[in-house]
């Protein structure tokens, strides 16, 4: 049988919630990139990231952690917002939000690389994928992926690299996955997000082994595998 993992990469093998905080407080307030983080307001921003699962729900996540709402009420106001959603507002950011973090890699890359450090998985992972097929498919942009990933000296081929220009042009993760298994003749896979809701629809396809990461940003009702147990369970599902 031909196997595949499939890792996302915010939340999995960096921590990122950093860099993405400090775009979001930008394009929100205004706010340099490079201005000290409010750690009080990040504390509340880090736990309800896990609410957010696609760049373009930070437009309506961000007035609610940087307009000090009532935290009894974050949950149920985000979920109404996601209701009434502006489409074309919902572009502009996306766009802007890239830009911005296209400016901070291309120049500010040492200030850059500091607000992303790898977890230990993504070097245990760097030793796997010698032995095994790796894809990463990530809602961040590409160019990013492969810089972080040559910082640490992982030359992983770029045609197993599919993020947010790759993946936007389905519905769920889990729909790339099963197209991209078909394509390429895999007949069973191991998925390894930080998010349920990129886990969940997987469930269709019963080809699909999930890993729900522990050590990234998950909802407080979620319980995953930690580091340590998810290499285990890697090292079964490869049989080594």
């Amino acid at each position: 049988m031909k196997k595949v993992l499939f890792l996302d990469f915010d939340g999995v093998l960096f921590d990122t919630l950093r860099e993405v905080y400090v775009v979001n407080r930008a394009i929100y307030n205004g706010i340099s990139l490079f201005d000290k983080i409010d750690e009080t307001n990040y504390k509340l921003y880090y736990k309800y990231k896990y609410l957010v699962y696609n760049i373009y729900m930070f437009l309506y996540f961000n007035p609610l952690i940087f307009e000090n709402v009532q935290e009894e009420k974050i949950i149920e106001s985000y979920q109404k917002a996601l209701l009434n959603r502006d489409l074309k507002k919902e572009e502009e950011f996306c766009t802007k939000f890239l830009n911005i973090r296209k400016d901070l890699v291309e120049n500010h890359y040492d200030f850059w690389e500091k607000l992303e450090v790898p977890y230990d998985f993504f070097f245990a992972i760097k030793e796997i994928s010698k032995k095994v097929d790796v894809v990463i498919a990530s809602k961040k942009n590409k160019e990013s992926i492969i810089k972080r990933f040559l910082s640490y000296d992982f030359h992983l081929n770029e045609n197993q690299i599919f993020a947010r220009e790759a993946l936007d042009k389905y519905q769920t993760k889990a729909d790339f996955l099963a197209k991209y298994m078909e394509e390429k003749g895999y007949s069973e896979a191991l998925f390894v997000d930080d998010n349920s809701n990129n886990l969940t629809p997987c469930k269709k396809y019963p080809q699909i082994k999930t890993i729900l990461a522990s050590w990234g940003n998950i909802a407080p009702e979620d319980k995953g595998l930690d580091e340590k147990e998810t290499i285990e369970e890697i090292n079964k599902f490869f049989n080594f």
